[in-house]
């Protein structure tokens, strides 16, 4: 009778994960909605060929870009990562280029970025427990963890990566180098056009001169990056010290120049104690060169200008520019 009751418990577990009523969630895109609705039964399908035995499985997160399911057995968890509308190709090359190095990064336990088993991507990934860092306050212990957190990408960045940008899902690195990759990345967020509107003409194609355009831009060798670092996505545990328990969700931008990385981290939306520390982390084996540092402060101004744009930050982002460029001078 025990493998009856078992099998009962299972699909109990599993349907609980249904969310038919995510039809009716106006904010979801139709991938999503679709996934979520049968989010148990693909779950089953995909945890099923692991053995795991499982005893619980809870709905982690869910947006349109990616939906997790935390699988739990006795002794341990596992993550299982969906992703809706794009796929995982990226988070797949960054998780295996990565894996020999010892460094707070999930592990990748299984994967399909070919549709062939479920209509979708998704990876399996080992769990990481902890809080996002975004929920520590801005202050001394935010600042020790973001010292990890820069040290964790110098690592990272002695790797190097297969090509720049992002591979798709056959493996094939499609940008033919670092300028291309950011072209296309900025072309995915349809930056350029919005610029326009909120700098003007003149001052937007000047910002494309003293950064896109620009020969200080350019990097010949491709690192492996994260592409996406900030707070939200360093899982930390804090008790008498604070502790990084693993970075986690790479962007798109997961081969090309370090300091792109290091950029996104200092963004000025960041807290200060987090921009600190990260840098003070990632130069404790060494200064930048002061090239390295002219390129920095290019960078950095390209992914101020993009992240005001993304995110509504827009009012004062003309004086800002207009001030960088100023500094930056014409050579």
């Amino acid at each position: 009778m025990r493998a009856p009751a078992g099998r009962a418990i299972l699909w109990r577990m599993w349907s609980s994960l249904n969310r038919p009523e995510a039809d009716q969630d106006p904010r979801a895109s139709d991938a999503r909605r679709r996934i979520l609705a049968r989010l148990g039964d693909y779950a089953a399908l995909l945890v099923g060929p692991l053995n795991l035995r499982p005893r619980a499985a809870t709905l982690h997160a869910a947006d349109d870009s990616r939906i997790e399911v935390r699988v739990s057995t006795a002794s341990s968890h596992v993550l299982l990562v969906i992703a809706p509308e794009t796929d995982l190709a990226a988070e797949v090359y960054w998780l295996r280029a990565l894996a020999a190095t010892n460094l707070p990064i999930p592990r990748l336990i299984a994967h399909d970025l070919s549709c062939s088993v479920a209509p979708f991507t998704y990876a399996i990934e080992s769990y990481a427990s902890g809080a996002p860092l975004d929920w520590l306050e801005d202050g001394p212990r935010m600042r020790v963890v973001a010292r990890q957190i820069g040290r964790t990408l110098r690592r990272t960045h002695q790797v190097a990566a297969a090509g720049f940008g992002r591979p798709t899902t056959a493996g094939r690195w499609p940008a033919r180098g670092w300028g291309d990759a950011l072209r296309a990345w900025l072309g995915g967020l349809d930056f350029w056009p919005r610029a326009g509107e909120l700098l003007g003409a003149e001052l937007a194609d000047a910002l494309r001169a003293a950064t896109i355009d620009h020969p200080a831009l350019a990097c010949e060798r491709a690192s492996v990056l994260h592409g996406a670092i900030e707070p939200a996505r360093a899982l930390v545990t804090v008790g008498e010290s604070a502790q990084i328990e693993a970075l986690t969700r790479p962007g798109d931008m997961v081969g090309g120049d370090p300091l792109f990385d290091l950029a996104h981290a200092l963004l000025s939306r960041h807290p200060a104690a987090f921009r600190q520390g990260v840098r003070e982390g990632y130069t404790a084996m060494g200064a930048l060169a002061p090239e390295h540092e002219g390129r920095l402060r290019r960078m950095g101004l390209l992914l101020e200008a993009c992240a005001a744009t993304r995110h509504g930050e827009a009012a004062a982002l003309p004086d800002f520019c207009a001030a960088e460029i100023r500094a930056l001078g014409q050579p």
